[in-house]
Formats: C-alpha cells, sequence, structure tokens
C-alpha cells in the first residue's frame, strides 16, 4: 500500500474510532434505540418446551468431546442431550444473561460491540424506530478447533430482509461458553461511496469492514479491492452475484482442512477454506485457487426463479462410508406455511460440483436438490408436521448419519420444535431421511425378504416443488396425501396413485400408476420404479411416533430428486 493509501485508512480507523464512541454515548438517541429491541419474533426466544423437548430455531449440531450432543440455534438459544432423544436447555435469550455470549460483569452488546456496530450502522442510518430495532444473533455453528485448542462459535447478525450482514466468531474452553475474543470475518451490504460525512456512523463504507484491516494489513490490495466485483455501476453492493453474509456452518474435510459454507438468498451459497490456526478466512489459498473470488471464496449453489430466489441454512457433512460430501441446503419460506424444504447435493470434492439426484449442478438455473421430505402426516401423528428445515448433519463414530432440524405444525401458529431423524445410506450412495424421529434404531441391523415385507403401507411421495400457501385456512393443501398402497408378493404395487402438484396445491388432480418392488434379498435395500421412475431405498424397523409400536419402514430416494416414505400397516 502507498503512502497515500496508508494516510487515508488511517484517517478511517480514526473515523471507526468516533463511531464506536458516539454509538456508546449514553443517552443519546442512537443508544436508546439500541436498548429498545434485545428479543427477536415471539415465540422463537425460549429454548423450553418439556418433556425432553427443546424449540431451538436453525439448530446447528455438534457432538463435544466428551460425546454429549449440542444443538446450537439462533437467538443464543442452545440445548444438549446424551442420547439424541431428551434434550436439556443450556441458553436462551438474546440478552446480557446469556451463559454463551456474555462473560461475568459483562453486557451482550458489550461483549458483541464488534458484529452489532455494523448493523446498528445500517439501522441508525435508515432511522429505524425503537419497535423494528435489531439485535440479532443468528444461525450459529460450533466446532471444536483442534489446532487452537478451543471451541470456535460462528454466527451472524443481520438486519432482517437486507444484505447488510457480518459473520462472526468467538473463541472458549468449554463448548458451553462463554465465547470471548470475537473476531468479524465475513461482511456483505457494504458500499463504494466516497466518505463525505464527518460523523462516520452513517456510513457502509466497505473501509468500515474488516476488508479496512486487511488492506492495511497488506493481506488485500487498494486496487484489488477497487477493481472487485463487489459493487454495481452505482457503488451499490452486488447481491445478485455476491452473498448475503449470514449462516455460517464450519467443518473438517477429510483430509483435516477446515472449511466454512454460507450464505442465504440474494448471490447464493458459497464456500471458504479456513486458517485452522486463526479459525479465520484463508485469503492467501483463495488467492491461488481458481473460481473463487479473494474475500468470499467460491460459489457452489445459484439461487435462482426456479427455487424462488430462496435458499439457507446450508450445511456439509464428510461421510467416510460413502465418499460423499453432502451439502443440505434449505429453500422457500420459513414460516409455517411457507414451504420450508431441505434439498440434497453431494459431491466427492469438498468445494464441488455438487450434483443432485437427476445430474443437476446445483449451480443451473433449474429447481434442483433432493427434495428430503416436505409437509406431511401418518395416521399415527396428532397434527401434520410442516415447514422442515435449516437442518445439520453428524456422522457419529459408529457410522450412524443424523439429520436434525426445526420443524413447525399444524397448529395454526409459528411454534416450532427440534426433531431428530437417522440417515440411511442407500446403495447408490445417497443419504435418505427415515419416517420416524429417531429412538435408538440401527440400520442395516437385519436383512429383508419379499415374503416378510409384502403387505399394505401408507405411503408418502414428497415430490420435487416447495408447497406453500398464504392463508391457513388453505394448510390442508400443502399437505402431501397419504395414501395407502398394497406391496404385493409378485412384485407389483397396487392403489398407486400419481398426484398432480403446483405450490399452492400438492394435489390438484391424480391419477393410477403402475409401479413394482423388489429387494435385495437378506439385506436392507429396496427398489422401487414408479410410473416409470427408479428409487433407491433402505428398510429399517422404527418405533412408531405417539404409538411407540415398532414398524418396518422405507425411505428411497428417486432419479427424479423425489422421496418417498412408507410404513408398514
Amino acid at each position: 500500500m502507498n503512502v497515500m493509501n496508508a494516510i487515508v485508512y488511517r484517517a478511517i480507523s480514526l473515523l471507526s474510532a468516533i463511531l464506536c464512541a458516539f454509538s456508546n454515548l449514553s443517552g443519546s438517541p442512537a443508544a436508546k434505540r439500541i436498548e429498545a429491541r434485545q428479543f427477536p419474533i415471539p415465540g422463537e426466544e425460549s429454548c423450553e418446551a418439556g418433556d425432553g423437548r427443546v424449540s431451538v430455531h436453525d439448530p446447528s449440531v455438534v457432538q463435544d468431546r466428551d460425546g454429549v450432543f449440542y444443538v446450537f440455534g439462533s437467538h443464543g438459544c442452545a440445548a444438549k442431550s446424551t442420547d439424541f432423544r431428551n434434550f436439556a436447555n443450556v441458553a436462551s435469550g438474546v440478552n446480557d444473561n446469556n451463559c454463551l455470549l456474555v462473560p461475568n460483569g459483562s453486557s451482550l452488546r458489550e461483549a458483541l460491540s464488534k458484529p452489532l456496530s455494523w448493523t446498528d450502522t445500517y439501522q441508525q442510518q435508515h432511522q429505524y424506530e425503537d419497535d423494528r430495532w435489531e439485535t440479532g444473533v443468528w444461525a450459529p455453528c460450533v466446532i471444536y478447533n483442534q489446532t487452537m485448542g478451543k471451541y470456535c462459535y460462528y454466527a451472524c447478525s443481520s438486519v432482517w430482509g437486507t444484505p447488510h450482514s457480518v459473520i462472526w466468531f468467538g473463541s472458549a474452553d468449554s463448548i458451553e461458553g462463554p465465547y470471548e475474543n470475537i473476531k468479524c470475518i465475513v461482511y456483505s451490504g457494504f458500499d463504494n461511496f466516497e466518505i463525505k460525512r464527518i460523523l462516520p456512523q452513517y456510513s457502509t463504507h466497505y473501509s468500515f469492514t474488516n476488508i479496512g484491516d486487511l488492506l492495511k494489513k497488506g493481506t488485500l490490495s487498494y486496487k484489488e479491492v477497487k477493481n472487485a466485483p463487489w459493487f454495481t455501476e452505482t457503488g451499490h453492493y452486488n447481491l445478485f452475484d455476491f452473498p448475503n453474509a449470514i449462516d455460517p456452518a464450519v467443518f473438517y474435510d477429510k483430509n483435516g482442512e477446515l472449511w466454512m459454507v454460507y450464505g442465504s438468498y440474494s448471490g447464493g451459497i458459497f464456500i471458504m477454506p479456513l486458517d485452522e490456526k486463526t479459525g479465520e478466512p484463508d485469503y492467501r489459498c483463495m488467492r491461488k485457487t481458481d473460481g473463487y473470488d479473494l474475500y468470499y471464496g467460491k460459489r457452489i449453489i445459484c439461487l435462482n426463479e426456479m427455487n424462488e430466489g430462496t435458499g439457507e441454512g446450508s450445511f456439509i457433512t464428510y461421510d467416510p462410508i460413502s465418499g460423499y460430501y453432502y451439502l443440505y441446503v434449505t429453500y422457500c419460506g420459513l414460516n409455517a406455511l411457507g414451504g420450508y424444504n431441505i434439498r440434497e447435493y453431494r459431491s466427492k470434492n469438498v468445494d464441488g460440483p455438487y450434483i443432485d439426484a437427476a445430474g443437476h449442478d446445483a449451480r443451473d438455473d433449474v429447481n434442483s436438490g433432493v427434495k428430503l421430505f416436505g409437509n406431511y402426516q401418518f395416521s399415527c401423528l396428532d397434527t401434520a408436521y410442516l415447514a422442515g428445515g435449516h437442518s445439520s448433519s453428524l456422522v457419529t463414530k459408529d457410522g450412524k448419519m443424523f439429520q436434525v432440524y426445526h420443524t413447525r405444525f399444524n397448529l395454526g401458529n409459528e411454534w416450532h420444535q427440534v426433531r431428530v431423524h437417522q440417515m440411511a445410506r442407500t446403495e447408490n450412495g445417497w443419504a435418505t431421511v427415515l419416517p420416524f424421529e429417531y429412538t435408538g434404531e440401527t440400520v442395516y441391523s437385519e436383512g429383508f425378504d419379499a415374503e416378510a415385507l409384502a403387505g399394505e403401507y401408507e405411503f408418502v411421495a414428497h415430490g420435487t416443488i416447495s408447497n406453500g400457501c398464504a392463508d391457513w385456512a388453505d394448510v390442508d393443501h400443502i399437505i402431501a396425501p397419504t395414501q395407502q398402497i398394497t406391496l404385493n408378493a409378485d412384485g407389483s404395487i397396487t392403489g398407486l396413485r400419481i398426484y398432480e402438484a403446483i405450490k399452492q396445491n400438492t394435489a390438484v388432480s391424480s391419477r393410477e400408476a403402475a409401479g413394482s418392488w423388489f429387494v435385495k434379498s437378506g439385506t436392507a435395500y429396496i427398489t422401487f420404479v414408479i410410473d416409470g421412475t427408479v428409487y433407491e431405498g433402505v428398510l429399517c424397523r422404527q418405533t412408531e411416533e405417539n404409538t411407540g409400536t415398532e414398524k418396518i419402514v422405507f425411505s428411497a430416494v428417486g432419479e427424479n430428486n423425489e422421496c418417498i416414505w412408507g410404513v408398514k400397516i
């Protein structure tokens, strides 16, 4: 950096100090607005649900060094379990009493002053009223950094409905915190406007992000930043090509290298390598690797009109048994009627390309991704499950694979709970979700034969599109029909219907369909051919929810990206 640029950035640093001082003036209008809103959407700030249930929104699963399972979620919530069935609350609420985020003798705003100064700036600039002011901690992910010897809590703060966001992390000796030494590592929503005002609390210029520090250190050059494609011709943030810096998920690849996948809406889902020694982005690696932006990393999912421009809560898990990296992302709206649903892609390479069962690249301009499940209701369930999503995944040391997510219900409100389902690997290497929540079952513990399997089944086909509606009066239309079919001993299927679906209705019309099935004798693998589409599946014995009755179930992935479930009657 030349002398003139160094002088400019020293001046900017001084202005940043003025901003911090101004924002912390007690009694100022800004300070009063900052204190006005400490909690998010009503009903989402508590983890408690009773009976071993917890309400952790956007749950990210991790197993600590002692084998205890934890889920960390938005709004400072966290819960733990030793068996994946009964959870206990650990922390709850974006407030000064949150043990994860606030060290003794401190306050939330002191502990998170760096990320919140970014969201405060935007809200000051746009004159947010007290009842709209946000103090957010969204979608965290916790991982034990082996080199640092610390648990690291990655999270984001954002202004709802905007790309003005920041990903940050803190470290702790204990998985239950408190997480300190907060560092902001990825910003979005900044601009390239010339700084003209004396008081910079109204500026969202890139120099007030960590890019200013990277320039001072020489990690990035002034020329690289000025020529970066992060801005439109008018100097605004290029949100069509670059991400909203939210929803971080950090993981190790098969070689022990640390990565972060993140992003939402706008420019899509991105991946970047992290420096394990610091937990921060590895800029040197990104600069020398083709296909990477030097600040944001590499885009691995493009969001487009075919998925309504949605996509969030990405999570990558490496499975040493199949040899695949599985990428999960949730599409559509997060509310109960919004059609939230989890999609799956896979790759042999950590940074892709990620492909679905139909052969689509996640960057293609099509409706893509294996739809793991949608809105459904088996007869044993008291209510339909709606909008299951923003998931995470875990492969345990004994090879069990789990999908952990929050789900809403057909109750006329937005209440949600965590659900844990075991996943099974199909013979062709797709991970598919078993129909009922986990109660300790083991997949592949026995083989099956045609004689034992023949009979009647409750059957749900989850389709390939996202199903949502605008009014509770129409909720029944967005729940997948539950059929009763028969797997005949001769390998045929009777009673099967194919439903035509649109976004607002899963059963616009239907017609009879032919089908066949085949079990690989002595194994848990089952294959279906329905209306010419091949579905590769897995059989298991699961405990039926609410009744406690053991049932034979199947879950299968179609070559058309549709998943199907069955429960033997």
